[in-house]
């Protein structure tokens, strides 16, 4: 029933965003074919709003682009610049309505392809970010970013084979690209693939020394491969860099256990509730590391924290029940049991024998 299972961070990096405006490069054609007077007339107003967008005054430089779009509606580079001022200022659909514009106007413009996909990502649309970020990796192959972005949102659906594959055409593109690298490590350690994560997270580290999440992750595939020495050192180095990583005292406080310096697992219990009060799995464990050295009031307090955090904790009721049965508070102890077969019958037959121990345990030392 002991809740000790470590816990993965598949917290993912480096995910990318709409790149910036642009004038000159798809722009250039347009003015050429137009008089010097009337390219003047254009370039002008779309410097200005781009130079307007950059100092942060970005409602005033759309008045700018809707100027120019009402002029020359087939202007492909304003709408592009539009739709990234309405992506700045989170108007999400308003964005992906120019970028479609764009490449109605342009349908070889890679980059609006990607940006509209960023913006279908805001709205919760993947499958259409995913078709637009297909688009524009057949445009431009060798873009990492529309890569990694595809690769994210394959992550975050559990499509851990495509999503490394994604990483791993990014890495081709960028091979010190140190997200990428610890990126499509977990996707490894989500396919259970230790070994071949754990190197992703050795390379990811040495690109980038302070990739604390990369320390973490690598300490989890150690701890799970019974590697301890190593796991320690990971959390160890992910609370030098980040020292109030609940997680990790948590994290490292069940390798400890597993060691059996309880003690020590105690002590690293106590600083993950202590900065984070509201998870219930670390006063599980501490209590649990209680209990094996016997220190049966200290449980019990923190199964009632517990059962605080969480009021239907049929084994929290159990444990509690047990730890009651060392206290010699039989009727109390009674009252958690009957709560736990209340909340999960099935318990019953499971954990009799082990309250029938309690009992003669107790009872021998009374």
């Amino acid at each position: 029933m002991a809740k000790t299972n470590v816990r993965f961070l598949p917290t993912l990096r480096g995910w990318l965003r709409a790149p910036g405006s642009r004038l000159c490069s798809a722009l250039s054609a347009v003015l050429f074919a137009l008089s010097p007077a009337t390219a003047a007339q254009v370039e002008e107003p779309l410097k200005v709003a781009l130079e307007l967008h950059d100092a942060g005054k970005i409602k005033e430089a759309i008045v700018l682009y809707d100027n120019v779009i009402k002029t020359y509606p087939k202007m492909a580079e304003a709408y592009f610049n539009r739709g990234n001022a309405y992506y700045d200022l989170g108007q999400n659909e308003a964005a992906a309505k120019d970028y479609s514009e764009a490449i109605r106007l342009n349908p070889k413009d890679a980059e609006a392809f990607y940006n509209r996909g960023n913006a279908h990502r805001r709205l919760k649309r993947d499958a259409l970010a995913i078709k637009d970020y297909d688009a524009a990796i057949k445009l431009a192959p060798d873009d990492g970013r529309s890569y990694v972005n595809r690769a994210s949102l394959h992550f975050d659906a559990r499509r851990y084979e495509d999503a490394f594959k994604d990483y791993s055409e990014a890495l081709r593109v960028n091979p010190k690209d140190a997200d990428a690298r610890y990126n499509r490590a977990n996707c490894l350690l989500a396919l259970n693939k230790k070994d071949d994560a754990i190197k992703d997270y050795d390379e990811a580290i040495r690109l980038d020394g302070k990739l604390v999440d990369a320390y973490y992750n690598r300490g989890i595939a150690h701890a799970d491969s019974n590697k301890y020495d190593n796991a320690i050192r990971d959390f160890d180095d992910t609370l030098r860099l980040n020292p109030k990583h609940a997680e990790a005292y948590y994290n490292r406080g069940l390798v400890k256990s597993r060691t059996g310096k309880r003690e020590a697992a105690i002590e690293d219990y106590s600083e993950a509730i202590r900065l984070n009060p509201k998870d219930p799995e670390a006063p599980f464990n501490r209590a649990l590391a209680y209990l094996q050295l016997e220190k049966f009031d200290y449980a019990a307090r923190d199964f009632s924290e517990v059962l605080r955090l969480q009021p239907n904790n049929a084994e929290a009721y159990i444990y509690r029940g047990v730890m009651r049965i060392h206290q010699g508070k039989d009727k109390d102890a009674e009252g958690d049991f009957q709560k736990a077969f209340q909340l999960n019958p099935g318990l019953r037959k499971k954990v009799q024998p082990a309250i029938d121990e309690a009992k003669a345990k107790a009872k021998g030392k009374s």
